[in-house]
């Protein structure tokens, strides 16, 4: 009976790590993936040079470039689906560079931000921005590094309260959709006393949680009553006035 219990036991703790790989497999495939109109803005143009590896990358061609700005994708979506976002931006005169993230969570790697900052010293001013708990994350690089970075842009996010800024220089740009179903305007509220008072607040009058990126309507969210090709209009001029004037 002993050498039967003792057998059995051997078994189950071989099952163990099949199902912690099953588990872990299943999970990583679950995420947002792009939607088609993502596909056309995967490479260079006459105006940005694209690059998709270690990270996807836009550069403003014919301009010296002296900005740059970081981009944490949200939590389980694809980081392609703000691509397009980061060519527009490019354009305006900037590298613009979308970090992926493992299983398509910025929490797994949070300092990832530091590697593309030491590739390019050219650079003079760091921004970074991050979409949902991209932008948590985001936030703590940002709180941790102040030395680094030059501002902060908070798409539908928040700090932690352990990433309280409301006492730093940085210049901090908020965006947030009147129709997110994830981030109300409560949780938009509360993070104010996280944040600096020179902190500029952007609400998207239709604007929802999904349409940040090119990836669908996330589960849980609100239908916005205004276009994602609007939103984004609104996203990416706020961030061009916002890197300009800082």
């Amino acid at each position: 009976m002993k050498i039967f219990i003792k057998n059995k036991w051997k078994y189950y703790l071989l099952l163990v790590p099949i199902i912690i790989i099953i588990v872990i497999a299943a999970y990583t495939n679950d995420y947002y993936r792009v939607m088609p109109e993502v596909k056309i803005v995967l490479h260079s143009n006459d105006k940005v040079e694209y690059k998709g590896s270690p990270w996807i990358e836009y550069t403003a061609k014919n301009k010296i470039i002296t900005k740059g700005l970081i981009i944490y994708p949200g939590g389980k979506v694809a980081p392609q689906a703000y691509a397009p976002l980061a060519e527009k931006l490019a354009e305006s005169g900037l590298k613009v560079v979308i970090v992926p993230m493992p299983l398509n969570l910025a929490v797994f790697s949070p300092n990832k931000a530091e590697k593309v900052i030491e590739k390019y010293p050219k650079i003079r001013q760091w921004y970074i921005a991050g979409h949902s708990l991209g932008g948590v994350m985001a936030a703590q690089f940002a709180y941790k590094n102040q030395d680094k970075i030059n501002g902060l842009i908070l798409l539908a996010s928040y700090p932690q309260k352990s990433s309280n800024l409301s006492s730093s220089v940085l210049k901090v740009l908020s965006i947030y959709g009147t129709r997110d179903g994830f981030v109300g305007k409560d949780k938009i509220d509360d993070s104010k006393k996280l944040l600096p008072k020179s902190t500029k607040w952007i609400p998207i009058k239709g604007g929802n949680h999904s349409q940040n990126g090119w990836y669908g309507l996330q589960k849980g969210d609100n239908t916005a009553t205004i276009t994602r090709e609007d939103q984004q209009n609104i996203i990416g001029k706020s961030i061009v006035k916002f890197i300009s004037e800082n």
